[in-house]
């Protein structure tokens, strides 16, 4: 069914043109990643389109306000984007499109993909991390917001280290409690806007049931689609 639904939202994504584009290749996790990305990116109001190395174009950043990078595994997406369709997703935010990134998503934007070799956007400057303090794989974790402390489903995503230098240019939006590690950032590169976080906040209920796991606060949905309002413009 989960093949069938994804193939659905493929096909029909290639009929008109889109307002958002969500990752789809490989390294976009096959436990529902994209169509989780997809239901966030409709809620947040936009109509948006899969894209994977086979029918990705430049032509389809023309109409895109924003990039939605799924989670999964950062350098198995980075590798399979190559460096010149990098490049062209590193251009549009530059010139003023949106990203937004969920776990992986959130790798994907230091030069380097975490603590590896393989290359990432370069859109956020510092590096990634793995969060290894967490309380379980998948866990419920503990953040520090704006808002008081928020419970957020997590499973293998990154923290954000800054310079004192360039934390000036992030809006720390959440933190880990456990370390008071950056969890999620806002930011710019050009005239475009970042928004990402190392945890999950479009993670569908089945997520936590399949984990065992509560969230007392509920689904974090809404705080996925105002992310993508945000970058976006919206």
């Amino acid at each position: 069914m989960k093949i069938y639904l994804f193939a659905v939202l493929l096909f029909s994504s290639l009929t008109h043109a889109h307002d958002a584009l969500i990752w789809g290749g490989p390294g976009a996790c096959v436990e529902d990643c994209v169509t989780a990305a997809v239901h966030v990116t409709k809620l947040a109001g936009f109509d948006p389109m899969i894209v994977t190395p086979e029918n990705f174009d430049p032509s389809l950043f023309e109409t895109a306000k924003v990039w939605v990078q799924p989670g999964g595994k950062s350098g198995a997406a980075s590798n399979a984007m190559g460096a010149a369709n990098r490049e062209v997703i590193r251009k549009f935010i530059e010139n003023g499109g949106g990203y937004v990134g969920f776990c992986a998503g959130a790798f994907l934007t230091t030069s380097k993909v975490g603590e590896t070799s393989v290359n990432g956007l370069g859109i956020i400057p510092g590096k990634t991390r793995v969060f290894r303090r967490a309380h379980g794989y998948p866990s419920i974790e503990k953040m520090i917001t704006s808002d008081g402390i928020k419970y957020h489903y997590w499973e293998g995503g990154p923290w954000f280290q800054f310079t004192d230098s360039q934390i000036q240019n992030m809006t720390i939006k959440s933190r880990y409690k456990t370390t008071n590690a950056i969890n999620g950032v806002e930011t710019t590169y050009g005239k475009g806007r970042i928004s990402v976080t190392g945890t999950h906040p479009e993670a569908p209920q089945w997520w936590y049931d399949d984990g065992d796991i509560i969230d007392t606060d509920g689904l974090d949905n809404e705080m996925a689609a105002s992310m993508i309002k945000w970058a976006a413009k919206n």
